[in-house]
């Protein structure tokens, strides 16, 4: 069957293009008559309005950016799924961005925005691009940027943002290693923590909470090790611990269980069992927990239920509803398993 277009159905009703525009959309200026008849050859000939034509007119594409750190992180697709899953029947399509931790990727991305190729934006939190935020803020009018953060926070603007506390991670992880063996606060085995990038706003509150909880419980012997983001830095990172620490760490806090996994299998290469020499807490419930054994203990977030929030946050914004929270925090929890006492 032969695609229409308004024009098409303009001339076979015998009206201009106006008067189909506004029957099909409902708009008054046209008779009754004269409407059920363009409806009708609208619905003879299948007639599928043009939605790019419509998003122009409208100085709107229908596309909104999720703009991730990376890919690698285990529990990205949980935040991909979510949002897709909320966005799927709006009208609008969702597209991914990899900024790859780079700053000059972000503000790329960004741009898009503030040139109107994307009506809205979820940001993840990651790579710090504050000030390209700041920058968007005050070009656009009345501050209508669109723009919701996942995990993140810019102090200097009011933008919604959906984010654990990750403070609390850290301080459930340090709590968890200390108090599951009856450790004494004043213990003299250390324990260790695997942080992943060094300028990631997540990671810093994570080791904020972390060392925070171990000076209130006076063991100030605590060890942190940044930038450890993958399997391989894991293992090699449990080796310089072996090598460099004494007495050997009694736990370690891990913020990826891809380095988890890492760390797992460095244990056991190196005849250590897990938890009788250390425990080990990990971080997420995701594929990469699943595959490790035995089954982790873990700081559990609710990554789904914010990257839901969050992508009905930036729905109300493009349709101009204001959101009910500016700022939303979600509490984490711990979820024992077999890595600690």
């Amino acid at each position: 069957m032969m695609t229409v277009n308004q024009k098409d159905l303009a001339r076979m009703a015998g009206v201009a293009v106006s008067t189909v525009s506004r029957a099909l959309n409902g708009r008054p200026g046209v008779s009754e008559e004269t409407r059920e008849r363009i409806l009708s050859l609208a619905e003879e000939h299948n007639y599928r309005p043009n939605k790019m034509a419509q998003g122009l007119a409208k100085q709107k594409t229908n596309m909104l950016a999720l703009l991730l750190p990376d890919l690698k992180s285990p529990s990205h697709h949980l935040i991909i799924e979510a949002v897709e899953a909320v966005i799927e029947d709006s009208g609008y399509h969702i597209v991914i961005c990899n900024t790859q931790r780079d700053e000059i990727k972000g503000k790329n991305y960004l741009d898009l925005l503030k040139y109107n190729q994307f009506d809205g934006a979820l940001i993840v939190g990651g790579t710090r691009l504050g000030r390209k935020l700041v920058e968007l803020s005050w070009e656009k009018e009345n501050n209508d940027n669109n723009m919701v953060l996942i995990n993140q926070l810019v102090e200097e603007l009011a933008l919604p943002s959906h984010l654990v506390n990750y403070r609390q991670e850290g301080r459930l992880a340090a709590e968890a290693l200390i108090t599951s063996a009856g450790r004494s606060a004043d213990g003299s085995s250390p324990l260790v923590m695997f942080s992943g990038h060094h300028r990631d706003y997540v990671e810093e509150e994570r080791r904020e909470g972390f060392a925070e909880y171990c000076r209130e419980r006076g063991m100030n012997n605590f060890r942190v090790f940044e930038d450890i983001n993958t399997r391989e830095e894991g293992y090699q990172a449990f080796l310089q611990v072996i090598e460099e620490l004494y007495p050997l760490p009694a736990g370690f806090y891990l913020t990826s269980n891809l380095t988890a996994a890492g760390l797992m299998e460095a244990i056991k290469m190196g005849g250590y069992m897990v938890p009788e020499d250390f425990e080990v807490v990990g971080t997420g419930d995701n594929y990469m927990a699943d595959m490790i054994k035995p089954e982790l203990t873990l700081v559990d977030e609710p990554l789904e239920e914010i990257a839901a929030e969050a992508a009905r946050t930036l729905l109300g914004l493009v349709e101009d509803e204001p959101p009910q929270e500016m700022i939303k925090v979600y509490d984490p929890s711990i979820r024992w398993g077999d890595t600690t006492k």
